[in-house]
């Protein structure tokens, strides 16, 4: 049971993401940002893992905003679409675009499950939505293992999936491929109007 007043917020999170968008006037809880929004939201999601099949035309407001975000911060450091794809493929894997809250998996938290216990950053550091990007690409200061430019810095000629593993060491590698559409189709709806994200 969510007890904390902070808890309860972000149950009504969670309940709006399953009841609808219309939901969350009911719970009297601010829609995330749109897509037009100047500012990028960090809102939490709360939801039990699941393996079902990740559905690119199924995504909620907080998953569109996740991807965009992702190309956002990518934008910011030159990424370019085939590290951008890598890092979507990879959330998409980890999280389903949701920024999870509690932890699901041990003290694995944020979009790409990152572990405060083997140095990828603090509880909150970890569920931050730009540093846990930052820190799947390498570029993150706050983070210790090496991320995605530090590991495959030739990840342009690589296989997204395996540039994906390389950083994420995950037990079962053969799911970030799988992946790939759904990245390619986020990459063509978003990236055009999408501006890197600066400060």
């Amino acid at each position: 049971m969510f007890s904390s007043p902070v808890s309860l917020s972000r149950r009504h999170l969670f309940l709006a993401g399953a009841l609808g968008v219309t939901a969350l006037a009911g719970l009297g809880t601010a829609a995330p940002a749109k897509a037009a929004d100047p500012v990028w939201t960090e809102e939490f999601m709360t939801r039990p893992e699941t393996r079902r099949g990740f559905d690119v035309e199924a995504m909620d407001p907080w998953q569109i905003d996740n991807a965009r975000f992702i190309i956002a911060v990518c934008a910011s450091h030159g990424v370019g679409p085939e590290g951008t794809k890598i890092a979507l493929i990879t959330a998409i894997v980890e999280s389903w675009l949701y920024n999870f809250e509690p932890a699901v998996d041990h003290d694995s938290g944020g979009l790409f499950q990152q572990r405060p216990a083997m140095g990828w950053g603090t509880y909150d550091e970890v569920r931050h939505k730009r540093r846990a990007i930052e820190a799947f690409l390498g570029v993150g200061a706050h983070s210790a293992p090496p991320g995605l430019t530090q590991l495959v810095p030739h990840y342009r000629e690589w296989e997204p999936g395996a540039a994906a593993q390389a950083v994420q060491i995950s037990a079962h590698p053969d799911r970030y491929s799988q992946q790939l559409p759904a990245a390619d189709l986020l990459w063509e709806r978003y990236a055009h109007d999408v501006p890197p994200v600066t400060g």
